[in-house]
């Protein structure tokens, strides 16, 4: 037997390249067909089965085997089947004692209840973490709500005295109020934590935060109003007698006064109105006639005249003030309505 070979080179195999078709299995060509091997009895006892499909050798001496058409039947006729064992193959029987004994596997139980428990772990952490997150918030808006309730208490002095005849040094300086606008914030920042179904807490902090703010921009509006307006309500010494001026004097220093006065008037809150505002509009809007008036007197050397006009002047400056006190009495207790209305919101959540 003699075989021709095509490949000249001996190359290193890779047959899992040569099953994915990455590379073509080398050729080989025979001239006469191969000598079978020769079967060894001692290789195949009679309780192994073996069964093989050996490709046939196409050559020279080979019978050339036709396509039929049927993917089977060509298959087939192009293989040879060495099966010396199949004669006598039968079945083996299993015992039923031992597939009885089968009836689940115990590692898959044990996976099973494992995974089940780990889940129940996971959603126990979770749901503590869930609580002990929705405490803490609770505990913060508690500290909150107490810090607020404190400014509170801080402010009932101030707001009292808002209408005093002569407000306190105390009440002069309107960033004293600033503190409760701060601690509102703070609270309602803090009520934004709480879960959702806790509605009572939240609704209840963010309506005194609400509240605690109003209260808190209304008493530094009118502490600003109060301080700016009233000390520009005492007028100057004008000189009444026109042997002890002249024209030109009298005019530089009410000329002063008035613009000064003006400038205050267009700088105060515009948040802030009522009748102290009207009054002051009134004044404002007829001081040039007012001015006109004086200086008339003084020049036509009319002293009963000059000492009316002036006198007029601060009757109607110690007017505004007296509606200036009528509001902040207004304002002080619309303020107190607001912090009772808020103090009972806080007390909800401080228990």
């Amino acid at each position: 037997m003699t075989a021709t070979s095509h490949a000249k080179r001996r190359f290193m195999r890779l047959s899992w390249m040569e099953s994915l078709g990455f590379i073509d299995t080398p050729s080989v060509s025979w001239t006469t067909p191969p000598i079978a091997p020769a079967v060894d009895p001692d290789q195949f006892p009679e309780t192994t089965q073996t069964t093989e499909l050996v490709a046939l050798p196409v050559g020279r001496h080979t019978k050339p085997v036709e396509p039929t058409g049927e993917l089977v039947k060509d298959m087939w006729d192009s293989t040879e089947l060495l099966a010396p064992s199949l004669i006598d193959w039968a079945p083996q029987a299993f015992s039923a004692r031992k597939l009885g004994r089968r009836d689940f596997r115990w590692p898959m139980l044990v996976l099973v209840l494992l995974g089940v428990a780990v889940v129940a772990g996971i959603g126990y952490g979770v749901f503590a973490r869930q609580g002990n997150a929705a405490s803490s918030a609770l505990a913060q808006l508690q500290t909150q709500a107490a810090a607020l309730s404190g400014t509170f208490e801080q402010a009932t002095p101030l707001i009292v005295d808002l209408d005093a005849e002569r407000l306190p040094n105390a009440n002069q300086d309107s960033s004293i109020f600033f503190g409760m606008a701060e601690a509102a914030r703070a609270m309602f920042a803090s009520s934004a934590e709480l879960p959702t179904s806790d509605s009572a807490d939240r609704s209840a902090a963010a309506e005194a935060a609400s509240l605690a703010l109003d209260a808190s921009r209304q008493l530094m509006d009118a502490t600003a109003y109060r301080t700016a307006l009233e000390p520009a309500l005492s007028l100057p010494l004008f000189e009444t007698d026109p042997a002890l001026t002249d024209l030109v004097t009298a005019t530089a220093a009410f000329s002063e006064w008035r613009s000064g006065f003006e400038a205050v008037g267009d700088a105060l809150p515009n948040q802030v109105t009522g009748e102290a505002s009207t009054a002051l509009s009134a004044l404002i809007a007829h001081l040039e006639t007012t001015q006109s008036a004086y200086l008339d007197a003084l020049r036509t050397q009319d002293r009963a005249a000059a000492v009316e006009v002036v006198g007029t002047l601060r009757a109607e400056l110690q007017q505004v003030r007296h509606a200036l006190l009528l509001d902040m009495g207004g304002i002080s207790a619309s303020v107190s309505t607001l912090l009772d209305q808020a103090d009972a919101r806080l007390e909800q959540l401080l228990g």
